[in-house]
């Protein structure tokens, strides 16, 4: 078979791009070397909605972040994912830190951000009253937001899948050539033909494009880390500062599920599997988190994470900017997408999809793509009258498995039945947060093995790693 469009990565932009192309008459494929959707950058970041003053002004990257952001509400709604405009406050300690915030406030209006408005350290407090007292003032952004990372890739793959997008995973494209009017894909799972290629491959993206044009951008990556505090949050805001030394924009964010965040740092990696976490890089965001809360209760730390974001390196940091490009006939990239790639997704995915327009796809409007996608209710959230309904499915929703997060074994056997199921336990807990409470999984993981060797048919020792296998998922298609 020859698909109309091939989108190479399974991460947020790869996933909204695929659900965008749906909206039309194509066969689209999506491909990931990982063996899961979202496991590159997305799943590794703040989850916050940035209101866009922080890119340059008129930057692809600027734009992209403010438009994006305002797509969010709808987007959100359609596909059930939790997210709210919190606002935030980027703070300054001095006056230079208020010069520098005024910067922002000019970036952000040529990048179209509404409502910004300056206030004094007491009308920050007022808003956020654990803030320092050394705090002079603050700019008020009313637009910035929160979600869940991970219910947002993982309900837009879901989505696109319900239209009929289909996905492989364990698929390493490992070299690209013309065939025709399009291309064929060599993967280490046999080869794949497409008339259109849509590249979001994030940290894979600027070797996958050397197969049709000379490389010009040296990406390499970066790590950030972050801290995990315990329920509830005591902050409401997202919480920013105006830089000094050595403090890499670390910020302060409250998260859907109850929970603060703070970081991330920002040092080189020596690659893109380097996700350890560093007594530096602990020691410097809770340097940052004290001055910004002094009363903060560092004791209320449940965990520890990092990501890594692709950089590009060979450009000067003040034209540093997204690309987005036709890289060649039929042939579109995305590359150096990192913070607020996230933010900018939607956004970022309608130009993919214009571009691809513009080399030539056909579009022609698909009346059965639905815009809609509803989880499943967990059971201990649900009303008394949908608890009764799905106890009558599966009695298996009577059994609690992750006290913390408020998860039943009923919750995961659904997950495991859906489109797109997990293949291993950070999967289900992208899903479902199993293991993300205060506990860690210290009580609820040895359970969790136990239903999905069940489940899986493979002894206990298989499941920490991996499932059976990948699936080659098509609308409703299971392996």
């Amino acid at each position: 078979m020859k698909y109309d469009v091939a989108v190479i990565g399974a991460g947020i932009l790869g996933c909204l791009t695929a659900r965008e192309l749906k909206k039309y008459r194509l066969d689209v494929l999506v491909i990931d070397k990982a063996s899961d959707i979202g496991e590159g950058a997305t799943k590794a970041n703040s989850g916050v909605l940035y209101a866009g003053f922080h890119p340059r002004g008129g930057s692809l990257k600027g734009i992209s972040c403010a438009r994006g952001n305002r797509m969010h509400g709808q987007l959100c709604q359609d596909l059930d994912v939790p997210m709210e405009y919190v606002g935030s406050l980027f703070v300054a300690f001095h006056q230079e830190g208020l010069e520098s915030i005024e910067d922002k406030v000019k970036k952000g209006r040529k990048n179209g951000v509404p409502d910004m408005e300056m206030i004094s350290g007491e009308q920050a407090r007022k808003l956020e009253p654990g803030l320092s007292r050394q705090v002079i003032g603050a700019m008020y952004a009313p637009t910035t937001g929160i979600v869940s990372p991970q219910k947002l890739v993982i309900h837009a793959a879901l989505n696109a899948a319900a239209n009929g997008a289909e996905f492989r995973f364990d698929t390493e494209v490992e070299h690209i050539e013309p065939e025709g009017e399009g291309y064929r894909l060599h993967t280490n799972r046999g080869d794949f033909s497409a008339s259109y290629i849509v590249n979001t491959s994030g940290e894979g993206a600027a070797d996958l494009e050397r197969f049709v044009r000379p490389r010009d951008l040296e990406i390499k990556p970066k790590r950030g880390e972050y801290l995990v505090f315990d329920c509830p949050s005591p902050i409401r805001h997202v919480i920013y500062q105006a830089q000094e030394k050595d403090e890499k924009g670390t910020l302060l964010a409250p998260t859907v599920d109850g929970n603060m965040l703070a970081g991330p740092t920002s040092y080189p990696a020596r690659g893109y599997k380097n996700t350890e976490t560093t007594r530096q890089g602990i020691d410097h965001i809770m340097r940052v988190a004290r001055k910004l809360l002094p009363e903060l209760d560092m004791g209320t730390v449940i965990a520890s994470f990092a990501g890594i974001r692709a950089n590009i390196e060979n450009v000067p940091k003040e034209e540093k900017d997204f690309v987005v490009r036709l890289s060649a006939e039929r042939f579109v990239s995305a590359l150096g997408i990192k913070n607020p790639g996230m933010t900018a997704s939607p956004y970022l995915a309608e130009k993919l999809v214009e571009l691809l327009r513009e080399a030539g796809l056909r579009c022609e409007m698909n009346p059965d793509f639905d815009p809609i996608y509803r989880a499943k209710p967990l059971f201990l959230k649900a009303d008394p009258s949908v608890q009764a309904a799905l106890l009558a499915e599966n009695p298996a929703y009577g059994n609690a498995v992750c006290r913390c997060e408020g998860i039943t074994e009923g919750d995961i056997l659904a997950v495991l039945d859906s489109a797109l199921p997990p293949h291993d336990l950070n999967g289900l807990k992208k899903r479902l947060r199993t293991g993300m409470g205060r506990c860690q999984g210290g009580f609820c993981t040895p359970q969790i093995i136990e239903i999905l060797s069940r489940q899986w048919g493979v002894p206990p020792e298989a499941v920490s790693k991996s499932g059976p296998g990948s699936p080659v998922v098509k609308g409703r298609l299971r392996p």
